[in-house]
């Protein structure tokens, strides 16, 4: 019976012991995070939040303030138009430390694209997202200290009150008491960004109209972008791979390098540029031709457009197409010293010239990183 009892008192402290360690575990907070906020979203007239708002929306989801000016982790989003839709790209340091956590949201309404962006941090870095693991110390909110000023309690004098009152005052002083606000933080220091960036790209072209026949080949050009301007020089070199050259259908190859020079307007997914080139051609036949009309040196200047499509942070997709006006025609002649003069071909090229090609852009010093 002793025995029994002994049993009983043992499983019921041992109970008691686990429903303690329970509680005191249920009590204990999770743990807070926190991020200062670069916030990219000026559309003009699509209803976006300010920044203000956005960090309300966080804390909504989180239950408390996210955003701090003193978080060592930075939370960027950035919005963006895709046709009638509005895109926002969503990056924070990865907590496992490798590489950067990125994610690409649409929508068609920017005021509920923001609140889908903030619930879909609150189930990466909530709670739920750290699966029993604290979160590493470089995402943790750090400790809120708040300094006061000690009590000043001050008391009228007696006459005073008495004087106010009409008559002799019995009732004890009634002192004022304040307490001075938080002291404010300092004011974060901007990060410093890349007012530019600079962009390399190689590709394929073809040019249907200006020379002997169609030529092929490629291009390749590097330049400066800011953001609503961009800056570019380029080297082109495309080539006839059988052509006819002049009325007797003598087959011969040209070759044409062509520099140029592109001052663009810059817009989100299309550039509008002015071309200034400078461009010399080569003809390789048998019999040997001459070129008449100096050395086939030609300046011309025309107008371009691009259109980019952006695959990642730093590649994009650019497809273009030119028209230049040549300011001399070059005229190509057969050697009239090889052949009977009235056998003599003979091709004079057009002021015009037409070129399409497709580009791989890639940035090398980027804001967006």
């Amino acid at each position: 019976m002793g025995f029994v009892m002994f049993n009983r008192v043992v499983a019921v402290a041992a109970a008691c012991t686990a429903l303690s360690l329970a509680g005191r575990a249920a009590a204990e907070p999770p743990p807070q995070i926190a991020f200062r906020l670069d916030y990219q979203a000026n559309l003009p007239g699509r209803g976006c939040p300010n920044a203000g708002e956005f960090g309300l929306i966080l804390a909504g989801e989180f239950g408390y303030l996210l955003v701090r000016d003193d978080a060592a982790a930075t939370l960027r989003i950035e919005t963006r138009t895709n046709g009638r839709r509005i895109d926002a790209e969503l990056s924070a340091p990865n907590p496992t430390g490798d590489g950067d956590w990125r994610r690409v949201i649409t929508s068609q309404d920017c005021r509920e694209l923001l609140y889908d962006a903030a619930t879909l941090i609150r189930i990466r870095f909530g709670p739920g997202g750290w699966q029993g693991e604290e979160p590493p110390p470089w995402l943790l909110a750090p400790p809120t200290f708040e300094v006061e000023r000690p009590e000043v309690r001050m008391g009228m004098p007696a006459a005073f009150l008495d004087a106010m009152a009409g008559e002799p005052s019995e009732a004890p002083l009634t002192p004022w008491e304040g307490t001075a606000p938080r002291w404010a933080q300092p004011a974060p220091v901007a990060e410093e960004k890349m007012p530019f960036q600079v962009e390399a790209a190689l590709g394929p072209a073809i040019a249907p109209y200006g020379l002997p026949g169609v030529a092929v080949g490629g291009s390749g050009m590097l330049g400066v972008r800011w953001a609503r301007f961009a800056f570019a020089g380029e080297v082109r070199g495309v080539i006839t791979p059988g052509s006819s050259v002049g009325d007797s259908k003598l087959i011969g190859r040209t070759t044409a390098w062509t520099g140029s020079l592109l001052p663009c307007l810059a817009l989100p997914h299309v550039d509008g540029c002015g071309v200034l080139s400078v461009s010399q051609l080569q003809v390789e036949t048998n019999p040997s031709f001459a070129v008449t009309g100096s050395d086939a040196f030609s300046v011309g200047f025309g107008a371009r457009v691009n259109g980019r499509l952006r695959l990642s942070d730093r590649f994009t997709l650019v497809g273009y197409g030119d028209a230049t006006m040549q300011l001399r025609s070059v005229a190509i002649a057969l050697d009239p010293r090889t052949v009977a003069p009235e056998t003599v071909p003979y091709w004079r090229s057009p002021l015009l010239r037409l070129t399409f090609g497709v580009a791989l852009n890639v940035d090398f010093l980027s804001e967006r990183k």
